[in-house]
């Protein structure tokens, strides 16, 4: 699977990486980080960067995650923006092989959405295929159709086959599972067929492993065998052990179908074995159940309960490996220490050289001082060498009761099996409650917003206009005739101001929340926006919507008419414009916004993004959309927004946060 994964992003199979080479490299990280700001050196540490990502990734997946932040961190400058699109897609793979396919999927449309922006159109059908592999891990098998063939839409025009061939073993497995057996067969031919045109032998073997399966999912068994030995003949030249031990199972299961009870057990012996060898721990749990199940069918039931046995205590044998994983971690860091302490020795003996040098010329008192300091310094080096020790047993002894406890734990596994079982499914339960309660409050929240916005449309309607109109009325008992001519010009002014503050706070209650919003909708609002402003406005206003058929989610709708309040109010303030064109779409997976006008311009009027582009900005990230502002070759401004509604519609599924796509 990793391998499978990876391919995707690197074009090849990670090695697994020496501590000679990491340590070298997180010495590089250092010696980078004390250099001055540039883009030679930005370069140098993406470079190093990635190396030691990926590195980390066959001996600690939490260290390749942390080395991955800090160049996510560095790839958000404007000249790394490719890089960045590699640093998410590595990200989504992490989370991937983690098992958190939601966080995966997060960070890979943030890649999509980068790479379509930045016209890396191999880029974009990466993405596109991891993430079909992860809403494949979900079991959605609908979109993860939709993405491969898109990802294989692009690379028929910009070809990459070392690209392609995972969307093909993607594809090829999402028609499997839906039954789609004659398209299933279709896709895995095409996946061998391109393999062995680029000499990929990996591939070449997981395409006649999938061809087997295939057949022996229409029921042809003698066809699936035959693909099956040529599959398993492929990957032991490959030296593939995982593909092997599941070719192996595979066959097994084969003549265990076929009630050939001798044949599948050589084939589950030899799977057994492969596991033995290779530290294949779910190989050896698949080979353990079919002993169990050959061996009760043969009449052998003592050799039977020892299979089953032995099943049980593999299915724990995870948690032993992440107490063996902690014991080498804890190793590592001692060894780190260790290492460390051996630098802090010699830049001692450095300092202790120079000191010397340099009471050469001094009096006896000041040698004598310098003895006593490095005598000090030995003393203190000699303390954390003991300490050391120490620690070194706590470590051993740590081990031992690891040990101890992992035989304890086989002992009572079976006891705590179903009381285990009994609280996955209340915490199962419980989480179902969260999650409905957290949806509950989201939408609690929103109504919340959107009746303090009425309120304080109404408290400006009846209080504020009822104010103004009363101050207006009370003027209106002044005689100006009885004011001289300076009196009479302030008497107007007054009277102008007071009816200019009627009209605008009649204007910011009804834009505050319009009624219609919620009752027809962003079309029909956003209509008769315009319509009002070109008749009361010298700035005339193009309004065009694409698609606006059905009601999007008031979240949506209400976010979108503020953005559009905001830019319009921003370009009768400041762009002494005649014309400004609106035009909405709804595409497939998002909303489309832009909004151009045929002023001076953004970099003559705002030197900085201002107050109101900074509220639409806040309002694009609880979207998880983004904007951009482009500069036409001719004078005006036109401003671009996307708004991912798939990112919108999984922030009410799931209780980890919305997604935050950047453009």
């Amino acid at each position: 699977m990793k391998k499978l994964l990876l391919t995707l992003f690197l074009f090849g199979q990670v090695c697994l990486a020496q501590t000679s080479q990491i340590d070298s490299l997180k010495r590089a990280l250092r010696k980078l980080d004390k250099q001055p700001d540039g883009y030679a050196r930005d370069t140098l540490l993406y470079k190093t960067l990635r190396a030691v990502m990926n590195d980390f990734v066959d001996i600690n997946l939490d260290s390749s995650v942390h080395y991955t932040n800090l160049m996510l961190r560095l790839c958000s400058r404007p000249q790394l923006q490719k890089e960045l699109i590699y640093a998410y897609q590595f990200a989504g793979y992490l989370y991937q092989v983690k098992g958190d396919h939601y966080q995966s999927i997060q960070f890979h449309y943030k890649a999509l959405l980068l790479a379509e922006k930045l016209n890396q159109y191999g880029r974009i059908a990466m993405s596109q295929g991891a993430l079909a592999h992860a809403y494949t891990s979900l079991n959605d098998y609908p979109k993860a159709e939709k993405l491969c063939l898109a990802g294989l839409a692009i690379l028929r025009q910009h070809p990459d086959p070392q690209i392609q061939l995972p969307i093909l073993n993607s594809l090829g497995s999402v028609y499997r599972e839906q039954g789609k057996l004659t398209d299933a067969l279709r896709i895995n031919q095409e996946l061998y067929e391109l393999a062995k045109t680029q000499h990929d032998q990996w591939f070449e073997a997981q395409g006649l492993h999938a061809v087997g399966w295939v057949y022996k999912a229409m029921g042809n068994l003698p066809d699936a065998l035959v693909f099956y030995q040529k599959s398993l003949s492929l990957s032991r030249q490959v030296g593939s052990k995982d593909m092997e031990g599941a070719i192996l199972l595979n066959i097994s299961r084969l003549f265990i179908k076929q009630q050939k009870w001798q044949q599948a057990l050589i084939y589950c012996q030899m799977a057994r074995q492969t596991a033995t060898r290779s530290n294949i721990s779910s190989v050896a749990r698949e080979a353990e159940e079919l002993y169990y199940i050959i061996f009760k069918h043969t009449g052998q039931p003592a050799k039977a309960l020892k299979a089953y046995e032995n099943c049980v205590l593999l299915k724990d044998s995870l948690s032993k490996e992440r107490n063996e994983q902690r014991i080498e971690s804890l190793q590592a860091q001692y060894d780190n220490v260790q290492k460390e302490n051996a630098l802090q020795q010699k830049q001692v003996q450095l300092l202790a050289q120079q000191n010397q040098n340099q009471q050469l010329a001094q009096t006896r008192n000041g040698l004598f001082l310098g003895i006593a300091v490095i005598l000090l310094i030995a003393g203190l080096l000699f303390w954390n060498n003991r300490r050391l020790q120490t620690k070194n047993q706590e470590i051993n002894q740590q081990r031992i009761l690891l040990q101890n406890a992992q035989k304890q734990l086989a002992d009572v596994n079976k006891t705590l099996e179903i009381r285990v079982q009994e609280r996955t499914a209340e915490l199962v339960t419980a989480n179902s409650e969260l999650i409905r309660k957290n949806e509950e409050i989201k939408e609690a929240l929103f109504k919340g917003q959107t009746i303090e916005r009425k309120r304080v449309a109404i408290e400006l309607h009846d209080n504020l206009s009822s104010l103004l109109s009363a101050v207006n009325m009370s003027i209106q008992y002044l005689n100006p005739q009885n004011l001289s001519e300076s009196e009479q010009s302030v008497y107007q002014n007054v009277k102008s101001l007071i009816q200019n503050a009627y009209s605008e706070v009649r204007n910011i209650s009804h834009n505050i929340l319009p009624a219609e919003l919620e009752k027809e909708g962003l079309d029909t609002t956003l209509t008769t926006l315009i319509n009002k402003l070109n008749q009361n406005s010298p700035l005339q206003f193009l309004l065009t919507t694409t698609a606006l058929t059905e009601r999007l989610p008031l979240a949506i709708e209400f976010n979108v008419y503020s953005i559009v309040l905001e830019l319009i109010n921003n370009a009768i303030k400041h762009a002494q414009a005649t014309l400004v064109d609106i035009r909405l779409t709804r595409a497939e997976f998002s909303i489309d916004l832009e909004v151009s006008d045929n002023g001076i311009g953004l970099s003559k009027s705002h030197g900085k993004r201002g107050v109101g582009l900074q509220n639409i900005q806040t309002r694009l990230e609880s979207l998880g959309g983004a904007f951009d502002t482009l500069r036409p070759t001719e004078k005006g401004t036109r401003i671009h927004i996307k708004i991912p509604i798939e990112t919108v519609q999984a922030n009410r599924d799931l209780d980890n946060g919305s997604y935050t796509i950047s453009l």
